[in-house]
């Protein structure tokens, strides 16, 4: 069986050869990635292959030369290749740890062990005593360090516990919202599109069923508004859909509902010239006003009369996730997956980045939420899989503290999204998304399991010496 991380690392390189070629503005090789100097004990003459390697500062070629120079056991320029790719994208830590392994392959001990200290550093939970790509740079006092903090940060951390449990089946329940007025949760379902309330023991009971009114497509995101008793919904035409018909392939459309009854009020469709459309995620703003992701399109709308309008569209981002309002609605922070946190100064209509402080990284982050001024996000871009509490700063560009509140939980498989209700987060904990095929068909139905609602401790560890933190999960400062 190839062991978990094997297979993120895989599917990290594969989502690489088909996303958008994106990075940060301003990207440098970090200084333990550069080209060695001469002169220094690992100096060398740069081959002809590393100065061509020099001139490309697109990702995609990049990845196809470091797979390349693997087919060709070329170690020495895979890794080149590979260096450049995580100075390109240093969020991705699935990518260090390739360039780990073809460090290893070289027996340069001193380079493989300064990225994996980078990454136990960030928190990663990699395992590379089980992988024979290690073998050349085993048995020494640094290796056997750096072996027992990766470990460490796969033990299981944090104050939640299990939530309710979903019955299994085909269902590929993707989201999740909540009701206060009701006390129920809403979840929602990519297959048939019906949304069923839940209260905190599990007991479900049907809610809103697709139908001629409202043809609800696949359910992907729900947003509730309370104050005005509504339920905005997210729907996409795609195969998983059971029963899809050709003319809805590509559609997107928001949905808007009564909280209180399901009753269908309207639709709104992303326009016509940017489908297909795939919208991602949703956010309604304190005013009302809901806010839509095109996630592969790197576009956000919000509702305007009864069109959505396109408030953004960046081709440099990869992938937008999650969103989340702070609590005036001026502002919008957003997660693209490869890249960090993002987000939109709507007053002034100026888009920022928030800047993580050193041994953080942001990678990964599918779900969003603000919680008392603190970031609530879920990362299962890597291992360990964890839902962590951000610390901004009053203008939300940079984070001064981080805490992990959950990290390898055994309920963890591929978290996703949540709702804060009170002063617990409550989510998806293992989406089955990974059991389906691109054509929306179960791998193997035996597999899918019950979906796990879990829930995290808003408040844990908030008070220094609250809680004894593992390494996975350590609160950080800029100073660290």
């Amino acid at each position: 069986m190839v062991p978990a991380y094997r297979r993120l690392l895989s599917a990290t390189l594969i989502a690489l050869l088909f996303a958008p070629l994106a990075w940060a503005e301003g990207s440098t090789i970090p200084p333990m990635l550069a080209r060695p100097k001469l002169g220094s004990a690992a100096a060398r003459i740069p081959t002809e292959t590393e100065n061509k390697i020099d001139t490309i500062s697109d990702a995609l070629t990049l990845v196809r030369l470091a797979k390349q120079f693997e087919v060709q056991k070329d170690w020495r320029h895979q890794a080149y290749a590979l260096q450049k790719l995580f100075a390109l994208r240093p969020m991705q830590g699935p990518i260090g740890y390739e360039l780990a392994a073809a460090y290893a392959r070289q027996d340069s001990k001193r380079l493989a062990y300064d990225v994996l200290v980078r990454l136990q550093g960030q928190g990663y939970a990699f395992a590379p005593d089980q992988d024979p790509r290690f073998e050349p740079i085993k048995g020494t006092p640094v290796w056997e360090y750096i072996v027992l903090n990766l470990q460490a940060n796969q033990k299981a951390f944090g104050g939640g516990q299990p939530g309710f449990n979903l019955p299994g089946g085909d269902t590929l329940i993707e989201s999740i919202a909540y009701d206060p007025s009701r006390k129920r949760f809403l979840v929602a379902s990519v297959r048939d599109g019906s949304i069923d309330r839940v209260d905190r023991a599990g007991k479900t009971e049907p809610f809103i069923r697709p139908d001629a009114s409202n043809g609800l497509l696949a359910t992907y995101g729900m947003a509730v508004d309370a104050k005005r008793d509504l339920l905005w919904v997210i729907g996409n035409g795609v195969p998983h859909r059971k029963g899809i018909q050709a003319a809805d392939f590509g559609k997107a459309v928001l949905y808007k509902f009564t909280l209180s009854s399901g009753k269908y009020l309207a639709r709104f469709e992303t326009p016509l010239a940017h489908r297909p459309s795939i919208l991602s995620s949703i956010a309604v703003s304190p005013d009302g006003t809901p806010y839509v992701a095109d996630g592969p399109a790197r576009r956000i709308y919000r509702l305007a009369g009864d069109a959505l309008e396109l408030v953004v569209e960046n081709p440099k981002l990869t992938s937008i996730r999650g969103m989340a309002f702070n609590a005036d609605g001026s502002r919008l922070v957003f997660a693209d997956y490869d890249l960090g946190l993002f987000g939109i100064d709507l007053s002034a209509g100026k888009a920022f980045a928030v800047t993580p402080h050193a041994n953080l990284t942001l990678y990964g982050i599918e779900g969003l939420a603000f919680w008392n001024g603190y970031l609530v996000a879920v990362q299962n871009g890597f291992p360990p899989r964890r839902v962590m509490r951000l610390t901004l700063d009053e203008t939300l560009t940079r984070v001064t503290h981080a805490q992990a509140l959950d990290a390898a939980k055994p309920e963890f498989g591929t978290p996703t999204q949540g709702v804060v209700v009170g002063d617990e987060f409550w989510f998806i904990a293992n989406s089955q998304r990974g059991q389906y095929d691109t054509y929306g068909i179960p791998k193997d139905a035996a597999k899918l399991q019950a979906v796990h609602v879990y829930r995290s401790d808003l408040k844990y560890a908030i008070d220094s010496g609250k809680a004894v933190v593992s390494p996975a999960a350590a609160p950080m400062s800029p100073n660290q």
